[in-house]
């Protein structure tokens, strides 16, 4: 027969008390968002803009019909909203069933316009344009749509968009002034390792890739790209795009004081770019929180965020 000493003891009920703790701060947290601001300069021309950017919503359903997250995303009175992928929820064990989870976002996108046709002349709203990126699991989704369980779903997602004027960044690029472009490139195979898989992944984008679909960008004008993964922004700065938008990391999940984030949902400890505002080449990367949570459904000192984006000839990054 076995007896634990009272220092054994004593380390399973600290253990135990701790994952107590971090479930109680998780749940909490994950019912809550805020407002992160980020003040950058356009030093390329005098065009100012504002922007709201949102990533990782996967699904997530919110009390009285988002209205919260709404009055705060006009609260900014962005002159754009950026999606920034992973709006609906299918996972790697969702994937094997078939199964995919995007009612609820497609409810938000509806009470979105709702607001916007409601309350937007009233409230002399600045809004232009909404724009969508694809994140990993819309690309994944994409892929699959030729099991006859999942083409239903992926169409019903992009007809939500599209029917509320929502414009795909899909390989393409568009202006939201003069001198301000937006892009999106949409890359899946070999650029996410999922939960369960050891496959490599690819360490870069080549620029030859980028050429493909960026190439007659004019480098004069600030350009702005969105792409899910930051693991890569480095890549789009190097080509010349002055900011580069992400996601997917969620923050890190758990971020310990001096420690800081822990790990991305792929499990992958430290990852350089987990939250925030970074400078790299004296150019700009902002990755989001997200708003939602999927397979792990932790966030600890991780608030879910609405990212609001000021765009200034006359500002200074507020790094």
């Amino acid at each position: 027969m076995i007896i634990l000493s009272s220092k054994i003891i004593l380390f399973f009920v600290i253990i135990f008390g701790l994952f107590i703790i971090i479930c109680i701060i998780s749940k909490i947290e994950c019912r809550l968002c805020k407002i992160s601001t980020f003040k950058l300069s356009n030093a390329k021309n005098d065009d100012s803009v504002k922007l709201v950017f949102i990533s990782d919503f996967h699904d997530k359903k919110y009390k009285n019909d988002y209205s919260e997250i709404l009055n705060k995303i006009f609260s900014i009175n962005p002159d754009y909203i950026v999606f920034g992928g992973d709006f609906v929820d299918f996972s790697v064990f969702q994937g094997k069933f078939n199964k995919v989870k995007y009612k609820n976002s497609i409810k938000f996108i509806e009470n979105l316009s709702e607001f916007i046709n409601n309350k937007g002349k009233e409230n002399n709203y600045n809004l232009k344009s909404i724009y969508f990126a694809f994140g990993n699991h819309e690309l994944r989704l994409k892929k699959r749509i030729d099991n006859i369980n999942l083409v239903s779903s992926y169409n019903e997602f992009i007809k939500c968009l599209t029917d509320n004027n929502i414009k795909i960044l899909d390989n393409n690029t568009y202006d939201l002034t003069d001198n301000v472009t937006i892009s999106g490139i949409s890359l899946y195979d070999g650029y996410y390792k999922g939960l369960l898989k050891r496959k490599s992944i690819n360490k870069h984008i080549d620029k030859s890739l980028i050429d493909k679909y960026f190439k007659s960008i004019d480098k004069n004008k600030y350009n702005i790209m969105v792409f899910h993964k930051p693991d890569y922004c480095e890549d789009f700065i190097d080509y010349g795009f002055d900011l580069v938008l992400s996601g997917h990391n969620h923050g890190g999940l758990i971020n310990f004081p001096i420690v800081g984030p822990i790990f991305s949902p792929e499990l992958k400890l430290f990852p350089k770019y987990n939250i925030g505002l970074y400078k790299y080449k004296n150019k700009n990367v902002i990755v989001s929180s997200g708003i939602g949570e999927h397979f792990i459904k932790i966030r600890v000192n991780n608030i879910p965020e609405i990212c609001d984006i000021r765009i200034d000839s006359n500002g200074k990054d507020n790094l």
